[in-house]
């Protein structure tokens, strides 16, 4: 099918790809179905970018948890295994949002706002059945290692 994004022009979708938020992403319960894409010129990309299908102006930058040196270990409840329709552990995908932050006080242009990612609220999608959900408010130990360039 074709969409129209606001941001990204128009679009192919195959809907055998569209992931399911059934209860949508707070703030953004509206927005239930999602797709995923890249530069198709990256050979191996690491942002990606989530675009509702439901609203042409809503589209998430998000980026696996590894790109920047994390690694979670979440013990999901029975409400949200049921919502991910999840059967193997190995099934599941964790992505977070990235967000430009505040601009610089100095400068103040937008462009050069450093680059934050919402690592308590992290989105977890089922790679099989394409059924996610965004789990809120982790209490989160951080331990950061040195990772090769």
């Amino acid at each position: 099918m074709l969409f129209t994004s606001s941001l990204l022009g128009e679009v192919e979708v195959d809907e055998s790809t569209i992931l399911t938020f059934e209860r949508g992403i707070p703030a953004f319960e509206a927005c239930t179905r999602f797709k995923l894409f890249h530069d198709a010129e990256s050979p191996s990309p690491r942002v990606h970018w989530m675009q509702s299908l439901d609203h042409p102006d809503v589209l998430f930058s998000v980026v696996s948890p590894s790109e920047l040196g994390l690694r979670y270990e979440i013990e999901l409840t029975e409400d949200e295994s049921a919502l991910l329709r999840l059967e193997d552990p190995a099934d599941l995908a964790v992505l977070l949002m990235v967000y430009k932050g505040d601009a610089p006080a100095n400068d103040g242009h937008p462009l050069l706002a450093p680059l934050q990612a919402n690592v308590r609220n992290p989105l977890l999608v089922n790679l099989k059945t394409r059924h996610g959900v965004q789990v809120t408010g982790l209490a989160c130990d951080i331990v950061f290692h040195n990772r090769p360039a």
